[in-house]
């Protein structure tokens, strides 16, 4: 029951999200729909949309504070993980960093996929602003950085996924067409980075182990692979209303 509460708190969140705001519109609410990928100790797949890449919903509703910045808040809910390639299925790994409940003796590490739902808190700097381009400009480039917190459960129940909070620090590009002072449609692209000592992907179903723990068993190559961090990468298509 709480985590449909919870479900539900991200799906009505995702309805919302902040836009390039105007001094005469301050307030922005916007809608969006991305795919997200995964990199990490278990592969890549940034842009490699003939591999893993799940969907998701984002909404965010943000403040004009000055021509050049807005602040924004805002939320996602959606999948994430990764599914090996057949180059991933022929890595040998210690059994210490293979995930319990993946098939699979020797070979490969497994595979991830869980429910993120997640909030963030950022701050966007507007390259329309009367410095680069005209405030009233159609095409309205931003760059943002910010943090956030995420909470995972284990779709696969597998014993893969460290099941609770993880703290990100997050950042994006993206670029909106501005209809007219109110709407808007746009791109966004972005990267969150999971900060906490403990993995997103649970080795031998050891909830929290840490890099130095799994790299102290493993030879310089699984060593480099153990301490990788965690990203996720979002692109998203989105629309926005200013009032």
């Amino acid at each position: 029951m709480k985590n449909q509460l919870l479900i539900s708190a991200a799906v009505v969140l995702s309805a919302f999200s902040a836009i390039a705001q105007n001094k005469n519109h301050k307030i922005g609410i916007e809608a969006g729909a991305y795919l997200s990928h995964y990199s990490g100790n278990l592969g890549n797949s940034f842009f490699k949309f003939n591999t893993t890449a799940f969907g998701g919903f984002s909404g965010n509703a943000g403040l004009y504070l000055t021509k050049s910045f807005d602040v924004n808040v805002g939320g996602t809910v959606g999948h994430f993980g990764y599914c090996q390639t057949d180059e991933d299925k022929k890595r040998i790994v210690p059994i210490e960093q293979k995930c319990p409940g993946c098939p699979g003796e020797e070979r490969g590490m497994g595979e991830l996929r869980s429910l993120m739902i997640a909030g963030n808190i950022a701050v966007k700097y507007k390259f329309a602003n009367g410095i680069f381009l005209k405030e009233n400009s159609k095409i309205a480039p931003y760059v943002y950085v910010g943090a956030g917190i995420n909470r995972l459960s284990d779709n696969m129940r597998r014993n893969c996924v460290n099941v609770g909070k993880h703290f990100s620090v997050n950042a994006g590009v993206g670029v909106k067409y501005n209809f007219n002072e109110r709407f808007n449609i746009g791109y966004n692209l972005a990267v969150g980075c999971f900060v906490t000592k403990k993995h997103v992907y649970s080795s031998n179903g050891i909830k929290g182990i840490t890099a130095e723990t799994a790299a102290a068993e493993t030879n310089s190559e699984e060593m480099k692979m153990a301490n990788r961090k965690d990203f996720y990468l979002q692109n998203a298509v989105t629309f926005g209303f200013n009032f």
